[in-house]
């Protein structure tokens, strides 16, 4: 084992860290320490150890109650990917938007902020180099992702169609829709208008409206999205600026749209 490692660390809290490595890998709650401890110490005996730990940077606090075990080649540093961490903020979320299509290789910027969509309201929370940002959505709406293995642990992450579909949902504004025409016009190929369509369902008619739009300025074909909103008479607005009306999808797009 290292040697800053060992030194650094007495020998309760040597033994303690291996114990909770063994059973539970990297990532662990004060419950779980407990559970295995318990016999031993009492609860604000293992508080006592626990935040010793965090002090000395070989255990980094996720959230409350759950924390990281540093990499043993160096204190204050873990090795988890972003996806990894979002997770276990909120366990009951899935990564999308930027950092979904990233995973897919459709965004290549380096990103800082990762944002996920979640049944419950989260908190912002800052995590070494990251921001972890959170949305709440539907239930309804709360699909259209697969689990991934990352780290040791499963990692919900959306389709790209669907990381389309929460732009178009929850950031709807003309840089988001740019975005959104930019990766359908350069990766036609790689997106599914079954999966468009299906995903869609659930979605409100302007969500629809606008995705029928970006599909038809993309040069991909439409005809199923249009079916699902054609007998809807209504008009909507793609952004609180619109001003232009689109007949076929009735919607009020931005003039910058036309000029595509």
């Amino acid at each position: 084992m290292d040697k800053t490692y060992t030194t650094t660390l007495s020998g309760k809290e040597l033994e303690i860290i291996e114990k909770l490595i063994a059973k539970h890998g990297n990532v662990v709650s004060f419950d779980m320490a407990y559970k295995i401890l318990g016999d031993d110490k009492s609860k604000q005996e293992l508080k006592n150890i626990i935040s010793g730990l965090v002090k000395k940077g070989w255990l980094i606090r996720v959230k409350r109650g759950v924390f990281v075990i540093s990499d043993i080649s160096g204190r204050g540093t873990i090795s988890l990917s972003q996806f990894t961490i979002a997770q276990i903020i909120n366990e009951n979320s899935y990564v999308s938007f930027e950092a979904a299509l990233q995973h897919h290789g459709l965004f290549d910027q380096y990103l800082r902020v990762v944002t996920s969509m979640g049944k419950k309201k989260t908190y912002n929370t800052k995590f070494s180099d990251w921001t972890f940002k959170y949305i709440k959505t539907k239930d309804v709406l709360f699909n259209g992702y697969k689990e991934f293995n990352m780290d040791g642990r499963l990692v919900k992450i959306a389709y790209k169609e669907k990381a389309i579909l929460d732009f178009l949902t929850y950031r709807r504004n003309i840089n988001n829709i740019d975005l959104v025409i930019e990766k359908l016009k350069n990766n036609t190929s790689e997106f599914d208008v079954k999966q468009f369509a299906e995903l869609s369902k659930n979605c409100s008619i302007t969500t629809k409206r606008t995705l029928g739009v970006v599909l038809d300025i993309a040069g991909i074909n439409s005809d199923e999205i249009y079916a699902m909103v054609e007998k809807n008479k209504n008009h909507s607005f793609m952004t609180t600026a619109s001003n232009v009306f689109n007949a076929k999808w009735r919607i009020y797009i931005d003039k910058h749209f036309n000029n595509y």
